[in-house]
């Protein structure tokens, strides 16, 4: 099944997230490849890797990087560190529930096509064994959560996404959400994550400036990172109206309207959109960091 009960296109419920669990997506090439390497134990297989094991004496072959000069000083005669493989893949998701993710002009937000992507990613991973962990970015303000593997604890991970994302609404509705660069939290995350994990960015990336592509880069040095684009259809392209017919557009405090049967204002509206787009996939690409695009005009059953 690859279809949500929504009771609502702006307010989440927990119910739908739990039933993201059925949805299926092609997954990148890389969690494929990697899915087999998961949870907590540590491999049998010595070696270089991320968890010391023991000191023995220096054999021939060995990693010269390895050797242990404070034994070796101390003994007189050479000996080597052993490491075990460290095999786990914490899997950190980073959902952006900041000011323009509460956008959509058909049967939901973007913001709740996002939290269900995001509840899809962490069922995936808790069926391959995997640790989970969200940050959930507020604008200046983020909510971030600790890796762990009990399906209790991501249950309640997943209800505070929908507290988070309701209050969020109801704060833009007030005209006091906050709005910022993800690059702050960014810098927190990274410091929350160590090498060889998974990081998936559940974004528009609408607010990403040169800070945070930075903090993308970092990011993607030493971890298997992915970002999922969430963007609504009349972002990219507004429709032809008759004459008489505007929009009315409003961010939650003030509304202004805006005429698109102007044609000239219609193709400067698509051109904008366009060189946004490019500079979004300019800086994914220069973090090298692959990315799916994803329409609120879809659904679930259409990227199966």
């Amino acid at each position: 099944m690859n279809k949500i009960t929504r009771l609502s296109p702006v307010n989440l419920s927990i119910e739908q997230l739990i039933e993201a669990k059925a949805i299926h997506l092609n997954m990148p090439p890389w969690r494929q490849v990697t899915s087999s390497r998961h949870g907590n134990r540590l491999s049998k297989v010595r070696g270089r890797g991320m968890e010391f094991d023991e000191v023995r004496h220096y054999q021939a072959g060995d990693d010269i990087r390895c050797i242990d000069w404070r034994v070796t000083a101390r003994t007189g005669k050479t000996h080597t560190k052993l490491f075990r493989e460290d095999r786990e893949h914490p899997v950190f998701i980073f959902l952006d529930l900041s000011h323009s993710m509460y956008f959509g002009s058909g049967d939901k937000l973007k913001s709740v096509f996002a939290s269900e992507l995001a509840a899809c990613l962490g069922w995936n991973a808790q069926q391959l064994g995997e640790r989970v962990a969200l940050t959930l970015h507020l604008g200046e303000q983020a909510h971030n959560q600790k890796p762990a593997a009990s399906k209790t604890h991501w249950l309640a991970q997943l209800q505070s996404i929908v507290d988070l994302h309701n209050q969020q609404f109801q704060r833009l509705t007030e005209g006091s959400m906050q709005v910022g660069s993800p690059s702050h939290n960014l810098a927190k995350l990274s410091q929350l994550i160590k090498t060889g994990y998974q990081v998936h960015l559940i974004s528009d990336f609408y607010q990403f400036d040169s800070d945070a592509a930075l903090h993308l880069q970092r990011l993607s040095q030493h971890n298997q990172v992915f970002a999922w684009q969430i963007s609504d259809p009349l972002e990219q392209q507004l429709p032809k109206a008759q004459q008489a017919q505007q929009l009315a557009v409003s961010d939650g405090s003030q509304q202004a309207y805006i005429n698109p049967s102007n044609k000239a204002f219609r193709q400067q509206f698509k051109r904008l959109a366009e060189q946004r787009q490019r500079n979004i996939e300019r800086m994914l690409q220069q973090a090298r960091i692959p990315h799916q695009h994803f329409s609120t005009a879809l659904e679930w059953q259409d990227y199966a």
